[in-house]
């Protein structure tokens, strides 16, 4: 019989903050513990960096803040160093030099690293802060530059559904990576078939234009089809799929099975969708409860699926840790 736990995913490579668990490299010399980061290396190659390391400053070293006085900059206030524009030439050589990746995990609320959550002072002298949602300069270039690869930090790690579109992203844009390999149409087949729910759960509508793509009626050059796939994936997968398009997909995939049901299991099925819809319920309990049905009825086209084990069975208990 097919199991779901066959399915082979290709191993994500992603940037990471290396005070995560790499190094203590904190500007008071500590590392922050990060357990998912821990239970992730088997499955993922991590590229550890420190921004502020990289350039020149040493650990345990002066803490440096981001400075919004109509520009902004970064500034180190115990020695009066403006680091704008080291942190910049660092961070556009840093991500050029760069080969292939398929994500980012940073440091929260880093001056060099923070995505969203970074204190912006009006100068270097006060502890009164202008707010605390700005972008780190190392962030800011990765989201300058890569818009469309997933960067989440390690606090928005711990929100299940954040992570989940995360795992789900790096995964599906490795295998992707993977499948552009060969330079085959056949490899792209392969990928979008497997792929077909989890795409139908995001976007119907990008879901046919992909198809389209990978028909090839225009016996277009195996490259360029794979180049105008890629652009459509990005955006497929660019938001969490919505609960209306998810319980579609979740329909279509019940009727692979759902003749071999009693009225009864059947009555049961509809309980739980309609639990999901009142967001009372999770996507990870119904992935489990198809699993458990393509299993027991052996519809191998389903437990080929990665809407359903979208990365590492192993990592799905990743999804328990708060």
């Amino acid at each position: 019989m097919t199991s779901h736990k066959d399915i082979i995913h290709s191993r994500p490579i992603i940037v990471i903050s290396k005070c995560l668990g790499f190094a203590n490299c904190r500007y008071d010399g500590q590392m922050v513990s990060f357990p998912l980061m821990e239970m992730m290396r088997p499955f993922v190659e991590f590229i550890d960096v420190c921004p502020e390391c990289e350039i020149g400053l040493g650990v345990p070293r002066e803490p440096i803040l981001i400075v919004d006085d109509g520009n902004k900059k970064l500034i180190q206030p115990a020695t009066g160093l403006d680091l704008t524009e080291r942190m910049k030439g660092f961070s556009r050589s840093y991500l050029y030099e760069l080969d292939d990746f398929d994500g980012f995990i940073l440091k929260s609320k880093s001056p060099s690293c923070g995505i969203g959550m970074t204190k912006v002072f009006p100068d270097s002298v006060g502890d009164e802060y202008l707010h605390r949602g700005g972008n780190g300069f190392f962030a800011e270039a990765v989201l300058s530059e890569y818009p469309d690869l997933p960067a989440i930090d390690e606090i928005q790690m711990n929100d299940p559904l954040l992570r989940d579109h995360f795992l789900t992203k790096v995964f599906a844009l490795a295998s992707f990576r993977a499948a552009s390999l060969s330079v085959k149409m056949s490899s792209l087949l392969e990928y979008h078939t497997r792929n077909k729910l989890l795409f139908m759960a995001c976007d119907q509508r990008l879901l046919t234009k992909m198809g389209t793509i990978v028909a090839n009626r225009d016996d277009l050059p195996v490259e360029k089809v794979y180049e105008s796939y890629l652009q459509l994936l990005l955006q497929i997968l660019s938001e969490p799929a919505g609960s209306g398009s998810v319980v579609n997909a979740l329909m279509h995939a019940f009727g692979y099975f759902s003749r071999n049901l009693s009225a009864g299991e059947k009555f049961i099925f509809m309980q739980r969708l309609q639990k999901y819809r009142e967001n009372r319920s999770t996507i990870f309990e119904l992935r489990e409860w198809f699993l458990s049905k393509a299993e027991e009825f052996n519809v191998g086209y389903l437990l080929n699926q990665t809407f359903f084990r979208p990365y590492p069975v192993e990592l799905s208990g990743t999804l328990h840790i708060v």
